[in-house]
């Protein structure tokens, strides 16, 4: 998946619209009686859990020092340690980014706090008494450009399963993401972009070093993420870096397989033409004078460049090749995963940027432009497998069509070939279609994410089948991180992927085995990789 501030946008309108259903379901944690426990970097007071004496919530640890200053587009580093006790019982602020019209209400709060000292992580644990427990690690979504640790609340809930629960924030944006010549000349790695990637990987380590603290145990650890988190947890992957650090990995709706990444050239190109704009024109300004610049200056001026690429980049170091090569070749990290996308993942985007504009093709001929300008000479080939007859089949014709590209596909494929590797992958297709305002989006993306909390979804609707897809859903990540298999007593059977069969878990009103939707059409989408495999430059 690639995403554009269109995209952004339009899923802030649809989010926006959920918040007052959920504003004031958060807990005053701070008002809970404190508990401790003393971590590499020193001693943390934390908040107590209700549904467990022994239960305590640690919020906004520094997993590495700030990226602040000199330290601003660099990898991150150790954190300092400190003396006496640290409280550690409210969340650290967001990473930098466009202020969001539906993120602060879905908090329950009028604004969030953002700032570009933002590496923190936040612990749940079940019980501070108990050794060994497994581990699961929330990489959140927001295309990388928007998003915080604390939405979707995930970490109370799963805690009551019997996991240590961990969610980080990860620079974002400008701050994550540009490359420059300039800045791979002071890297002894010749490498430069990827730093909201290499946060994830120092939460990693920090999660390796630290969680035993708090019951966990660190050789039991599943990642998992939605939508952008999703996609950079796929990257890791791919990523030598991140080796050894997880048993398992949970990739909902976003992965590195389907696409193309840029080069560190073309990334450093691109981040020479936004710092030229930010430096008003002839050369491009220095690292330091780049450092010395106020953080919402760059970031309004990141917002207002509609040619900047932000995404993860082939650089040689944190990813030596393209991902789709690297699973291609069976090279990626020997785990086994869930993966899995949602029947109308589209259905909250706007189209891709045309011209500065976002639009969804309704006629004919705005469709079959459309897929000229995305696939060239293969266009007809993808009309020819999702074919539209008349203006009127336009909008659901390009929603089955798109929801396929940007994420059927890819999930399909990340299964195939984990089952190529001989580990297990467990694909899901989410179907559960919302009411009221969210009748007409279906099964839309990251609406998966909410079943994951009890706080949210369940306690809107209040249907029967809302809890009992929230149960099982969460009892089959759970009993995945516990085991490396979802399937437990009592639960509907959830059979591994195997291409000769092409099936996945419904996960809807209806909890079962179905044929992957679309497999047949989906193979056009394989040729497309192929061919923009093949035209990748060195």
């Amino acid at each position: 998946m690639r995403w554009n501030p269109g995209q952004s946008a339009e899923l802030s309108k649809a989010l926006v619209t959920l918040a007052f259903f959920f504003a004031g379901s958060f807990a005053l944690l701070a008002q809970r009686q404190p508990a401790k426990v003393t971590i590499a970097s020193g001693m943390l007071q934390g908040v107590r859990l209700d549904f467990n004496p022994r239960a305590a919530a640690f919020l906004g640890i520094p997993y590495a020092a700030q990226p602040v200053g000199s330290l601003r587009w660099r990898p991150p580093q150790v954190h300092a340690t400190w003396r006496g006790v640290r409280d550690a019982i409210a969340y650290g602020p967001a990473c930098p980014q466009a202020p969001s019209p539906w993120l602060p209400e879905m908090l329950g709060r009028k604004e969030m706090k953002t700032s570009e000292g933002c590496l923190y992580l936040n612990v749940w644990t079940p019980d501070l008494t108990r050794k060994n427990m497994p581990v699961m690690v929330w990489v959140h979504g927001g295309g990388n450009v928007e998003g915080s640790a604390e939405w979707p609340p995930l970490g109370e809930t799963l805690a009551k399963r019997g996991v240590v629960v961990v969610a980080i924030n990860y620079r974002l944006g400008i701050f994550g993401f540009l490359a420059l010549p300039s800045l791979s000349a002071e890297s002894r790695h010749k490498a430069s972009g990827n730093y909201g990637l290499l946060d994830q990987i120092a939460a990693l380590q920090w999660v390796r070093q630290n969680i035993v603290h708090f019951g966990g145990d660190p050789r039991n650890v599943t990642v998992f993420g939605a939508s952008s988190g999703s996609l950079d947890l796929c990257n890791l992957m791919a990523s030598p870096l991140a080796s050894g650090f997880y048993k398992r990995m949970i990739l909902q709706s976003g992965v590195c397989v389907d696409g193309v990444f840029p080069t560190l050239t073309q990334a450093e190109l691109n981040g020479v033409q936004f710092s030229r704009k930010l430096g008003g024109g002839g050369e491009a300004p220095r690292p330091d004078a780049l450092r010395r610049q106020a953080a919402q200056r760059i970031l309004q001026a990141a917002a207002a460049d509609p040619q900047l690429d932000l995404e993860p980049t082939v650089d040689g170091w944190v990813l030596p090749e393209q991902p789709a090569i690297v699973f291609e070749q069976g090279k990626q990290a020997d785990v086994p995963v869930i993966v899995g996308s949602n029947a109308n993942e589209i259905s909250i985007f706007a189209s891709p940027l045309v011209g500065g504009k976002s639009y969804r093709p309704k006629t004919l001929a705005q469709y079959r432009e459309w897929l000229h300008r995305q696939f060239g000479e293969q266009a007809n080939e993808v009309f020819t497998a999702y074919p539209a007859r008349t203006d009127k089949e336009v909008p659901s014709t390009f929603n089955r069509m798109d929801t396929a590209f940007q994420f059927g596909f890819g999930a399909r494929l990340l299964a195939q070939e984990t089952e190529k590797i001989g580990q297990r992958a467990f694909l899901y297709c989410f179907t559960y279609v919302g009411t009221g305002k969210f009748a007409d989006l279906g099964a839309f993306h990251s609406e998966e994410s909410m079943f994951l909390s009890k706080k949210y979804w369940t306690s809107w609707t209040g249907r029967p089948n809302d809890n009992k897809l929230s149960d099982t859903m969460i009892d089959y990540w759970v009993q995945f991180a516990k085991t490396g298999n979802p399937n437990s007593t009592g639960m509907p059977d959830w059979t591994a992927y195997r291409s000769s069969s092409a099936s996945c878990q419904e996960l809807g009103p209806r909890i079962g085995p179905q044929a992957v939707p679309y497999a047949e059409q989906m193979q056009v989408f394989q040729r497309v990789l192929a061919a923009r495999l093949r035209n990748v430059q060195p």
